[in-house]
């Protein structure tokens, strides 16, 4: 007679042939690789319309930062022709550890984003490859040569709708299959992680398509495309319309030094950071530096057109126009708060000769509002956006917010699934100004109340970091912290960054939550982030 099952054994057994695939298929040999060189993703398999995709090669690599994995390189196709493929690339790690990241893009994207590094990592941390994530990304759905202007793209609406988001989707769709095929299962858990525009992407993920990420780690991010970008226009006409309020980069210089010198301790340690930065708004007044009788007369004074146009960039800008998620105004930017405006990111260019169009000599904002306003906008490359009227064009500037914005602070979807997501913008930013992200998460609290906003969203802001650049150049294991949070509860609470920058590398700072700041307790080495708490201003 046979020996009966119990209950428990039976149920053991009948779930044990489900279990064995993701067992089995942990890992990805050589010859697992190669079978993927050719694979196809169907139609079918995406979620939105393409014709398809499939891989133009894959080969197995290692290196000594990543391990050794498999690159999957290859195309999703578009519905219309005559647009560009997406650019795609997916990196499977031997051994895998059952979760997936999406890298996301910057500027006007255009590059293949090879996701095999972290955004700002931690120093000395494992690559996500080396830790076992499947990673991967895409170049947004256009190339863009060299010396062609970053937004021609735009010239073709399903590449133009590509970049607006829908790459991301398809990408993300396009990745998994080929995960699923390698591994024979699904990723456990999901994750994105992008900076800048790839920030304004991980909003996009979260608002769009929440279904489909655990968590999202979006740096100094831009929310609003569309208002960052008129905003752009509107600094440049500012700065080249208004006889005399061009700053040369001695004058920058100037105002920069003074900002510190007034502001560097109210922190509790003169190290070179503004961390207090309400209090430095009252202790510096650009009119401090006026020429006698406000005439220019010379590179150690201001005059008067110059401290109205630092006031202009230092307040809240009026876009003339209503965007998508009622967005009438665009932030101040940091430029008496200790932004470092004569870097790459400079509001003011090497010169007062108006550009047209503007380049990377020029003012960055105004370069990078022309490109939209052209490509995007009036639909005209020889157009001169320094007589670009924003409520003249109201309707074009919303039907683009729309379309490309991830305005919207109801996020509950992103909520109710169980994501969570970590912001983090420096003090200095002059690309994306942090005032922009401190008004979306604003709006996250009305929508949200602090508590209830407390339990998945986590916003730091870090002293001196700019957009890559500034005196601290922050590394973080965000990837690390969200991880934690999302697999085992663990409350991220206020974090540490390193500094990466090569003069002071290696000094910790805390990453407190907005709007607390970290203050020198007084004692203790000052290069340890254990010698400083948050404080509220």
């Amino acid at each position: 007679m046979p020996r009966r099952l119990s209950p428990l054994r039976l149920a053991l057994l009948l779930l044990a042939p489900l279990a064995l695939p993701a067992a089995a298929h942990a890992a990805v040999d050589a010859a697992g690789c190669a079978a993927l060189a050719e694979a196809k993703v169907a139609a079918s398999a995406i979620g939105l319309p393409t014709r398809g995709a499939a891989a133009t090669g894959a080969s197995l690599t290692e290196d000594p930062v990543n391990g050794r994995f498999c690159k999957v390189l290859g195309v999703i196709r578009p519905v219309d022709p005559a647009a560009p493929d997406i650019r795609f690339q997916v990196n499977l790690p031997a051994d895998w550890n059952r979760k997936a990241l999406q890298i996301g893009g910057g500027g006007y994207d255009g590059v293949l984003v090879n996701a095999e590094a972290a955004r700002f990592p931690a120093p000395n941390k494992p690559s996500p490859l080396r830790q076992g994530y499947a990673t991967f990304g895409s170049d947004s759905g256009h190339v863009t040569p060299p010396g062609e202007d970053a937004a021609a793209f735009a010239a073709n609406a399903e590449a133009l709708q590509n970049f607006a988001g829908d790459q991301l989707k398809k990408t993300h769709d396009v990745a998994l299959a080929l995960i699923r095929r390698a591994y024979g299962a699904a990723p456990r858990r999901t994750y994105f992680q992008g900076n800048s525009q790839g920030g304004h992407e991980g909003f996009i993920v979260v608002q769009r398509w929440p279904q489909d990420y655990d968590g999202v780690v979006a740096i100094h991010p831009v929310y609003d495309f569309v208002a960052l970008q008129t905003d752009g226009v509107l600094v440049g006409q500012a700065v080249y319309n208004r006889p005399g309020a061009w700053l040369s980069p001695d004058k920058v210089a100037l105002v920069s030094g003074k900002v510190l010198a007034a502001c560097d301790a109210l922190d509790g340690l003169k190290d070179g950071l503004i961390g207090n930065v309400r209090a430095c708004d009252k202790a510096f007044d650009p009119a401090a530096l006026r020429c006698a009788n406000g005439a220019d007369t010379g590179p150690d004074c201001l005059s008067d057109a110059q401290v109205q146009a630092l006031r202009t960039l230092g307040a809240p800008m009026p876009l003339r126009v209503r965007l998508a998620g009622g967005v009438d105004r665009f932030g101040q930017w940091p430029v008496l708060e200790g932004a470092s405006m004569g870097a790459r990111f400079t509001p003011f260019g090497r010169t007062a000769a108006k550009p047209r169009p503007p380049g990377a000599n020029d003012s960055f904002l105004h370069m990078m509002g022309d490109q939209m306003v052209r490509h995007m906008v009036v639909r005209d490359v020889a157009y001169d956006t320094l007589a670009f009227d924003p409520a003249a064009h109201a309707a074009q500037l919303q039907a683009l917010s729309r379309r490309m914005d991830a305005s919207d602070p109801d996020i509950s979807a992103f909520q109710k699934r169980g994501g969570k997501l970590l912001l983090m913008h420096g003090t200095v930013d002059m690309a994306v100004t942090p005032y922009n992200t401190i008004a979306y998460y604003e709006q996250l609290k009305g929508r949200f109340g602090e508590a209830g906003l407390h339990r998945f969203v986590r916003f730091y802001v870090a002293p001196g970091f700019g957009h890559g650049d500034g005196a601290f150049q922050v590394g973080w294991d965000s990837l690390g912290a969200l991880d934690a949070w999302v697999d085992r509860g663990v409350d991220p609470g206020p974090q540490v960054a390193v500094d990466t920058a090569k003069a002071t590398a290696g000094r910790g700072r805390p990453l407190c939550e907005y709007p607390a700041y970290p203050r020198y307790a007084g004692a203790g080495d000052p290069n340890a982030a254990s010698s400083f708490t948050c404080a509220m201003p």
